[in-house]
Parts: C-alpha cells; sequence; structure tokens
C-alpha cells in the first residue's frame, strides 16, 4: 500500500480556470453551496463568518503561493462580495506570475 498523498492538480494559467478553482476553495472552506457564489454575490448574504474568511484566504494563499491583501482591523469585511475576492486573488497571483 502506498501511503504518498496524490499529486497536486496542476493550477490552472487562465481567468476562468483560476476563478473556478478559487470559487470552489471558497465553497469548500465556507460551507456555502457552490452555486450560490456568483461574483455580484455578497458575503453578508451568504452569512460567510469572519472566521471562515480567514481561513479561506489562508486556504487560497496556500494554493496559489501568493498572500492576498487584507486591512487588518476590518474585522473580516475586506471584501463585499464573492467578486471582490476573487479580483484580490486573481491581482495577487498576476504579481506573482513571473512574466
Amino acid at each position: 500500500m502506498n501511503d504518498l498523498p496524490a499529486p497536486a492538480r496542476p493550477l490552472p494559467t487562465d481567468d476562468a480556470g483560476r476563478t473556478a478553482l478559487i470559487l470552489d476553495i471558497v465553497a469548500k472552506e465556507t460551507g456555502v453551496a457552490r452555486d450560490r457564489l456568483a461574483l455580484d454575490q455578497s458575503l453578508a448574504a451568504l452569512e460567510v463568518p469572519s472566521l471562515d474568511m480567514v481561513q479561506t484566504v489562508f486556504e487560497l494563499e496556500s494554493r496559489f503561493g501568493i498572500e492576498v491583501p487584507v486591512m487588518s482591523n476590518a474585522g473580516g469585511t475586506e471584501f463585499e462580495t464573492v467578486g471582490d475576492l476573487v479580483a484580490q486573488v486573481l491581482a495577487a497571483i498576476r504579481q506573482n506570475d513571473p512574466v
């Protein structure tokens, strides 16, 4: 029996693929159904607790090898919508990508 972890899927290199993966991670970490995560959807309306958002940001940073800039004293309200979070992650990925 092989106890090695399964190899990680390669990360997508296009924004559509990255956005899909970001939304998958948000759904997994917050427990919100994936089909409810429209880019214009308010995080407050989704009732995502701030602790879940912190965990989500940590997972996104780990998965993509990035740092997502957040306002530390905003109490978890750094992102008003799902799209705000996606945009910040995509911007951090682009900044981190060698051109």
